[in-house]
């Protein structure tokens, strides 16, 4: 859990797959702090409008992330446009910045990056995130320190080979 043991102790790691309109949480290393999330696994956090969530949609193929869209829509109709926007949103930023985020739109106390995962066969996404209390997990600190150990994190768990600097 090295990508858990940074400077930041207030940290949560997890790892998600997606259930109908929720990403659910596989696999939790909580934060070091006795004052952390109370994450745990099976927890549920939105697919459309969570960092985790959005990293596993901008990890699904265009059909994979229609699929999702018309789900949802047959579960909830009237919050479609807000989903294709927030969809929008997500390939943006991780087409730029590489990673999805989400700083108080999921819970207003609780900011958080997260990256797709693909299975080593490829035939499942995955969301891996960081995040934690708003009060002690900045975005400064998550944008600068966190995303790029998280990205080197999902590459090796995608590919199964070791990038340069994982030693």
């Amino acid at each position: 859990m090295a990508l858990r043991d940074g400077p930041n102790s207030y940290l949560t790691v997890a790892l998600a797959e997606a259930h109908r309109m929720d990403a659910v949480y596989v696999a939790v290393q909580r934060s070091r702090e006795d004052v952390a999330l109370t994450m745990r696994v099976g927890s549920r956090l939105p697919l459309f409008f969570s960092a985790i969530g959005r990293a596993i949609l901008v990890g699904l193929d265009e059909a994979g992330r229609e699929s999702a869209l018309q789900a949802a829509l047959a579960i909830d109709p009237d919050g479609a446009t807000a989903r294709r926007d927030s969809l929008a949103y997500a390939l943006e930023e991780y087409e730029t910045r590489g990673f999805c985020s989400s700083y108080g739109e999921w819970r207003s106390d609780v900011n958080g990056i997260a990256v797709p995962v693909r299975a080593l066969e490829g035939a499942r996404v995955y969301g891996m995130n960081v995040g934690g209390p708003s009060f002690h997990v900045k975005k400064k600190q998550l944008e600068t320190i966190y995303a790029p150990r998280l990205i080197r994190a999902a590459s090796l768990l995608s590919t199964g080979v070791a990038q340069p600097g994982d030693g």
